[in-house]
């Protein structure tokens, strides 16, 4: 009995090993999701955005994404942009029309414009 017993939780020990092991193979590198290198623009909206808040009553800084993007980093979390003029830590409130790709629109009250690229990564999700 004791024998049987014994064989019993080494079986069990052994399928929880493998177990985990199998799950820890199975998933993704955070990093190689997280961090994208991306185009920046900008852009000023009178109006709402894809969350529906009025871009007027927006205290922290935001920004659309390109709909490629909203896979790794959906609406209401933060990221994060580095290696460029606009390094800050934004919310992502609003998306971009089909036609961008790796895209990141900084919204800015100013109306100037430009291209620049940078690193994005998650901070977190909501």
């Amino acid at each position: 009995m004791k024998v049987l017993f014994s064989l019993l939780l080494i079986l069990v020990f052994a399928l929880n090993v493998a177990k985990s092991q199998s799950l820890s193979e199975n998933k993704p590198d955070s990093t190689s999701l997280t961090l994208t290198r991306v185009k920046v623009l900008r852009y000023h909206l009178k109006g709402r955005t894809a969350t529906g808040q009025h871009t007027r009553k927006i205290k922290e800084p935001f920004v659309a994404l390109s709909r490629d993007l909203l896979a790794i980093y959906p609406l209401g979390s933060y990221i994060q942009l580095s290696n460029c003029d606009w390094e800050g830590t934004y919310r992502v409130l609003d998306k971009m029309g089909k036609r961008h790709t790796t895209t990141v629109d900084v919204y800015s009250k100013k109306r100037k414009r430009g291209i620049i690229y940078c690193d994005c990564r998650l901070v977190s999700k909501t």
